[in-house]
């Protein structure tokens, strides 16, 4: 039976444990990706709403896109940060407030 230095084989155990980078690693770097692409999508998505007037349809399928632009921004950008979580979205929401461009650091 392995011990850890100066412990037991149960203490030897959780140290492997710890030791270990297998797969469950992978899937987390995916799910950031994945959540800041969503993020990022959204703020295509909402940036597209400038060339809605210029598109060729009528005022009824402007409306239409325009709204589907907007609901599928606010989707994309939810489900995005529900995937990296509420501290991820607290700071970019703070890097993208132009108060804090004006003012500096603070």
């Amino acid at each position: 039976m392995t011990t850890a230095p100066g412990g037991t084989a149960l203490e030897a155990g959780r140290a492997l444990q710890t030791e270990k980078v297998g797969p469950k690693a992978e899937p987390a770097s995916w799910r950031r990706r994945l959540g800041f692409l969503l993020v990022i999508l959204s703020c295509l998505l909402y940036g597209s709403l400038i060339l809605v007037p210029m598109t060729p349809f009528s005022a009824k399928g402007k409306v239409a896109l325009s709204s589907l632009l907007v609901i599928s921004g606010e989707a994309s950008f939810w489900i995005g940060g529900l995937i990296l979580g509420r501290e991820a979205i607290a700071r970019w929401r703070g890097a993208l407030d132009p108060r804090r461009w004006i003012r500096g650091r603070g």
